[in-house]
């Protein structure tokens, strides 16, 4: 393991911004941070920061927010236990401070915007299917929205719930892709209970379809047609129906289709 996989976030953030000739306030100023917080996060003195304030600095730095944050080479390459970005996507999923009932997370809760935003910037990565860059990123993407439906209320909470259900179905399909359908099956029902408190009414389909995908995956196939079937049977759109509700319609059916043909009958 090379030097760099020992460096923390400050360490890394130091050795790029000293690369890049930049001084401390002048690096704050491009990222549109306060100089206090890239100090902090220098000296050691905060050792995680939100992905907002991660992608900020990594535009600023001209570099990935992954390579900010420590991306393992272990991650795909590993056959036996868990990989670190394994170990820290099963700790976001259920994290021991929820049972505990502590509070980990000293800075303000992060507005629905920047949840939103941060969501966002994930897109690329997820879309191009680099596993290693998605599992280094996703703990931050879960703690985020996750600390602003603890603390907001009403259409911001519901708001961040919605951001929280589409990064735990994020961190169920990754999991499940990398053969832990279990803790892959935890993220979901997270995801599921998110969706209900959320603003958005597709979040719950989405997951019925991502659930049926792992239940197909663990080779449950009677499970996963009977809830894409039942779930296409409860949405079955009609001749005034918007298009997302056709297409999560058909993605449904595509599912049960998928664990028909599977199970030979």
């Amino acid at each position: 393991m090379g030097c760099d996989d020992e460096q923390g976030l400050g360490d890394r953030i130091a050795r790029f911004r000293v690369r890049r000739k930049l001084t401390q306030e002048r690096l704050a100023e491009r990222a549109e941070l306060s100089v206090d917080v890239v100090r902090k996060l220098e000296q050691g003195r905060r050792q995680t920061a939100r992905l907002s304030t991660i992608n900020a600095l990594a535009r600023a730095l001209d570099v990935e927010p992954s390579v900010l944050i420590g991306q393992p080479t272990t991650f795909e390459a590993r056959q036996e236990g868990d990989s670190p970005s394994v170990l820290a996507l099963r700790q976001a999923v259920s994290p021991l401070t929820e049972l505990l009932g502590e509070d980990a997370d000293p800075e303000a809760p992060p507005t629905v915007g920047a949840l939103r935003a941060a969501l966002r910037s994930t897109e690329r990565v997820r879309r191009e299917g680099r596993m290693a860059d998605i599992g280094v990123l996703l703990p931050q993407l879960i703690r985020d929205p996750r600390t602003a439906a603890h603390a907001h209320s009403g259409a911001d909470a519901a708001a961040a719930h919605a951001v929280l259900a589409e990064a735990y179905q994020v961190a169920a399909t990754t999991l499940a892709a990398l053969g832990r359908e279990d803790a892959g099956f935890t993220a979901l029902e997270r995801s599921m209970e998110a969706a209900r408190r959320s603003d958005d009414p597709h979040l719950e389909t989405m997951g019925i379809s991502t659930l049926s995908w792992i239940l197909t995956k663990q080779g449950r196939l009677e499970d996963a047609e009977r809830v894409a079937l039942t779930a296409a049977e409860r949405i079955e759109p009609g001749f005034r129906s918007r298009p997302i509700d056709l297409s999560l319609w058909g993605m449904l059916l595509l599912r049960a289709a998928t664990a028909t043909v599977r199970r030979g009958t």
